[in-house]
């Protein structure tokens, strides 16, 4: 479930003299926490990459990776048996090659010979072994299995056969060791270098979701040897392997000797010796580290410094131009939605879900441009598109969306029945309790009172928000959708009626038939991904025709890097990738 808060950051001080305050007590703070912790340095900082993680870190397994800090440490640490390289393609990983029936459901994996998991005394006298496809339906399983307690279940439990009846059984201790020993019957071994999965019906996204942290593959000796702490010592086949953990203080990683792949000069990677990551909470203070040169890479830009380091369009001012500066469209967009299901109370309190003129005007009275460079400070793309971010595969700008035209805007009012706003009653925004949505909120509402709309903003905690967005009580609400993983229909099943909340993330309940059948069809992993694009192109366009959403704007992801930096990449996975990135002195 990605139906999610992105807008965490506070809004950002102006004035010089705040600034001027903020920046003393940071330099205090800066010193008494490196002062009071000094100790030897134990890395070759040219060989070393440094990153600080403010969010902190609760565990490294695999089966509970659902927060970034975890994904970012873990891709040092993990593999999947297959993954996206910098450009969203799909590659080769722990499986070589891999196949899938004419039913679209059966798919086959080969396994690669030469990977080793991680050294480790889990493995006794030998330390390590190859990995096989036991392994594979080990990690599975384990995901599926009740007392696992994985956030990671709803990856599998409703695509492979057999997966309810597996968790369900897990669930009874009566039952769990003899449906541990027979295994979920969508997940068969032929031989030590195959796996076969075996899906309900079929979907084409499915390598997709094996990229997911979740799907990352461990050994059953390690889960067993460390028990409730093997979060606190992964055991993978990654780049890297794990040294030690000091919890809120540090995480240090080793570069893994043994691991499978090597660069096209057939030098083994990773480049780097080590991988050390800090746990200073406070962003200002992370920042400053940066500039004093204690990290490598900042992932996010404190908000009391942004402005005076990047422009609003996106370029670094002139004292930071020594920088590299990645950015990229995340695969995440902000919107208002609309309750359109009129057997609700809510929708029926409002002209919006009968009236499609009335969504496409609010829609084209919105300068989102304006919002972005005064209200965001440049962190955002206008939504002029449709659903998909300009990151994502399957994106195009062929898609006609809503654009600034408040004259188009009041003709539609007007089309509507509702010239210049009269007779519409006062609508109702809601929101969660963030200083950023308000801002972007009281511009909107500006905005929609130039057309002669009145609305009035309300502001909860974002868990009663969400839950009453779920639960069909708004007729018009502000979220986002952040994908979980790099395929269309991530995005597109929020628009078919068997997703209808609160069983799904269908929250504004459209109900479209032309929808329904472009989203099953696309499903079919034998099609090419130019046919499947093309099908998810037709529902935006339907989409956006019907303006279930009011479309603000797509995210963006900015790292900042030290100019020593090589290999570091920004994609709309927001993944942070090591194993090619080196330093590179002059």
């Amino acid at each position: 479930m990605s139906d999610f808060d992105y807008t965490h950051i506070p809004k950002h001080k102006t004035t010089a003299v705040i600034r001027s305050l903020t920046i003393c007590t940071v330099v205090i703070s800066v010193l008494f926490f490196f002062g009071s912790c000094t100790h030897e340095p134990v890395f070759n900082p040219n060989v070393t990459f440094f990153y600080n993680e403010p969010n902190g870190l609760q565990s490294l397994d695999p089966a509970i990776a659902s927060y970034q800090s975890a994904s970012w440490a873990g891709t040092q640490i993990y593999n999947s048996l297959v993954e996206y390289d910098s450009t969203l393609t799909i590659q080769p990983s722990l499986a070589t090659s891999w196949s899938v029936d004419t039913s679209g459901t059966v798919w086959t994996f080969h396994i690669r010979a030469s990977v080793f998991f991680h050294t480790d005394s889990c493995f006794g006298a030998m330390k390590t072994r190859h990995v096989t496809a036991h392994d594979v339906r080990y990690s599975f399983e384990r995901i599926l299995d009740a007392k696992t307690k994985s956030t990671g279940l709803w990856v599998l439990r409703k695509r492979l056969i057999g997966a309810e009846e597996f968790y369900q059984q897990t669930k009874n201790d009566s039952t769990r060791n003899h449906v541990l020993s027979i295994g979920c019957k969508g997940i068969s071994v032929r031989d030590d270098s195959t796996i076969i999965f075996t899906l309900k019906k079929p979907f084409a996204p499915f390598l997709s979701l094996l990229t997911m942290p979740y799907c990352w593959i461990v050994p059953k000796e390690a889960v067993r040897f460390y028990g409730e702490n093997f979060g606190f010592h992964p055991v993978g086949t990654g780049p890297f392997q794990f040294s030690e953990w000091q919890p809120d203080i540090s995480l240090v990683l080793r570069k893994n000797p043994l691991y499978f792949k090597f660069d096209e000069q057939g030098k083994r990677l990773p480049y780097l010796e080590n991988v050390s990551v800090t746990f200073i909470k406070d962003t200002k203070i992370e920042f400053l580290e940066f500039r004093r040169g204690n990290l490598d890479f900042v992932s996010q830009i404190d908000p009391s410094f942004s402005s005076a380091v990047i422009t609003p369009d996106g370029i670094l001012k002139d004292e930071f131009k020594q920088y590299r500066l990645y950015q990229t469209a995340a695969h995440a967009i902000e919107y208002y939605g609309i309750l359109l299901d009129t057997t609700l109370d809510a929708a029926r309190a409002t002209p919006l879900a009968t009236s499609r003129a009335l969504r496409k005007a609010l829609n084209y009275a919105i300068d989102r441009e304006r919002i972005i460079r005064y209200v965001l400070n440049g962190k955002g793309i206008p939504a002029y598109y449709g659903v998909l971010p300009p990151s994502m595969p399957g994106f195009s700008n062929d898609i006609e969306g809503y654009t600034y035209n408040p004259d188009k805007a009041r003709r539609l009012l007007a089309e509507a029945g509702y010239t210049n706003g009269e007779n519409i009653p006062i609508l109702l925004l809601q929101m969660g309790n963030n200083q950023r949505t308000a801002s972007v909120g009281e511009a909107v509402q500006q905005m929609w009172k130039e057309i002669g709309i009145h609305v009035k903003l309300k502001q909860v905690e974002f868990p009663q928000h969400l839950d009453m967005v779920r639960s069909g009580k708004l007729h018009l609400w502000r979220t986002s959708w952040v994908g979980d993983y790099p395929d269309p229909e991530n995005f597109l099943a929020l628009f078919t009626s068997a997703n209808r909340s609160p069983n799904g993330p269908n929250t504004t309940h459209i109900a479209r038939k032309e929808l329904d059948s472009l989203y099953e069809s696309a499903l079919s992993p034998l099609l090419t991904s130019t046919q499947r694009y093309t099908m998810y192109r037709n529902m935006e366009q339907i989409i956006v025709e019907e303006s279930p959403w009011i479309f603000l704007y797509y995210n963006i992801i900015q790292r900042l890097a030290q100019p020593t930096i090589e290999g570091l990449y920004a994609d709309g996975t927001d993944r942070l990738v090591l194993e090619r990135v080196r330093k590179h002195y002059r």
